[in-house]
């Protein structure tokens, strides 16, 4: 095996596995104990015959070198063996990478290497993560839910100020300043937990502006609760930003301006993610956190190869069962069915808004460039899904991870 790849121990549904990293294309791969025992007996001089003797002696169990032959040769081809790979042919993956992973629905641009200013920022930062801070600040939390309610009329006069006029100026920079402190937060809680973050960046999200930072690394962290603080960190962040304006704006009655900039930050912040990175059918916080309560790596693909199997069942087409239990195929048909209502209708709903901002811009000339806007994204997708089909299927940076 290459001597660059990194490998952790991990457990998975009570089976031990090995969690290897490719670190020239940053794919994860989920290896089973044995498997990955297998692995380390390659070392370019012992056959696979002897490989297989030792394994079967180790392990008392019946390995053949066909099988053995089998499993080398897949390593092979996933990138996992020395190759003696030169500077272009790495280049030339790493570009391969790149487009395989391009959608039309999700598209990013990387910024930063944050790496440094997180680990300075963590030497400061580091009481945050005890337990008496977390007690503070949940309690800060939940007293401004009972402010939101008691005080209601002032918080929906500020919210309405932040929408309207010249708080729409406010609301974009709130945006802006509460969306890099989301991902700060994601970026700091994965290296208070020891996983490096090099990847910070802009995100289109099925034409929604979005920051993101990749903690794929948090992969090679064991405690899958670990894992799930990791992903809330952002979305924990937002609430307690939210909680002390709330505050703020009911103690300090502020006037238009103060209004409108705390209205602002609450919209950006708190109600932003209880609607979006919480909710688990789009690919943002929550999505991932159910990932890992269900310990169902690449969840929406193998959901939406579920849900193409039961199409093909109602159309009488013969179609193979998918390779999953019978209890996670229920669970993935569940997800599939619910995920592409939910994403179909804020398709929808965007069209419609769409729709009304052009048409009142510019009447019927506003619909025609809808509708001509419309056509080149559906052609685009199509140019995008008809390329990825000729490469090898990988997922988006914190779920790329294959089963061996």
């Amino acid at each position: 095996m290459r001597s660059d790849l990194i490998v952790k121990p991990q457990v998975h549904r009570g089976e031990p596995y090995a969690i290897v990293k490719d670190p020239v294309t940053r794919r994860f791969f989920r290896l089973p104990a044995l498997a990955y025992q297998v692995a380390e007996c390659f070392d370019s001089a012992t056959s696979v015959e002897q490989v297989a003797r030792e394994i079967s002696a180790k392990r008392d169990c019946s390995i053949d070198a066909a099988e053995v032959e089998q499993f080398a040769r897949q390593l092979e081809a996933l990138g996992l063996l020395e190759q003696q790979l030169s500077t272009a042919e790495i280049d030339a993956r790493q570009r391969k990478l790149t487009g395989e992973r391009r959608s039309l629905w999700y598209l990013k641009w990387p910024l930063v290497n944050p790496d440094r200013l997180l680990n300075a920022l963590l030497v400061v930062l580091r009481p945050l993560f005890t337990k008496p801070a977390l007690l503070v600040l949940s309690g800060l939390v939940v007293a401004s839910m009972i402010v939101h309610v008691t005080h209601a009329e002032s918080v929906s006069r500020a919210l309405y100020h932040a929408t309207h006029g010249g708080g729409l100026l406010w609301l974009y920079g709130a945006t802006a300043l509460t969306l890099t402190l989301h991902e700060m937060a994601h970026g700091l809680t994965s290296k208070r937990f020891g996983a490096d973050v090099h990847e910070m960046g802009f995100l289109l999200l099925y034409f929604m502006p979005c920051a993101y930072t990749d903690i794929s690394n948090a992969y090679l962290i064991n405690n899958k609760w670990d894992r799930i603080w990791i992903t809330l960190a952002g979305s924990a962040a937002d609430l307690v930003v939210w909680a002390a304006a709330c505050i703020v704006l009911v103690i300090a009655q502020p006037g238009m301006m103060g209004q409108q900039v705390l209205g602002a930050v609450m919209l950006t912040t708190g109600y932003r993610s209880v609607a979006l990175n919480l909710n688990p059918l789009i690919k943002l916080d929550g999505y991932y956190v159910l990932l890992d309560l269900l310990e169902l790596p690449n969840l929406r693909q193998r959901s939406k190869s579920v849900v193409r199997w039961r199409l093909k069942r109602w159309f009488r087409r013969d179609a193979a069962v998918p390779d999953e239990t019978p209890r996670d195929r229920r669970v993935l048909e569940v997800y599939g069915w619910l995920s592409a209502a939910y994403v179909a209708g804020l398709l929808f709903l965007s069209a419609l808004w769409l729709d009304k901002w052009l048409t009142s811009w510019a009447g019927s000339y506003g619909r025609l460039a809808y509708l001509a806007l419309g056509a080149l994204i559906l052609i685009g997708h199509g140019v995008v899904k008809a390329r990825r089909r000729r490469r090898l299927s990988t997922s988006m940076p914190r779920e790329v991870e294959t089963e061996v």
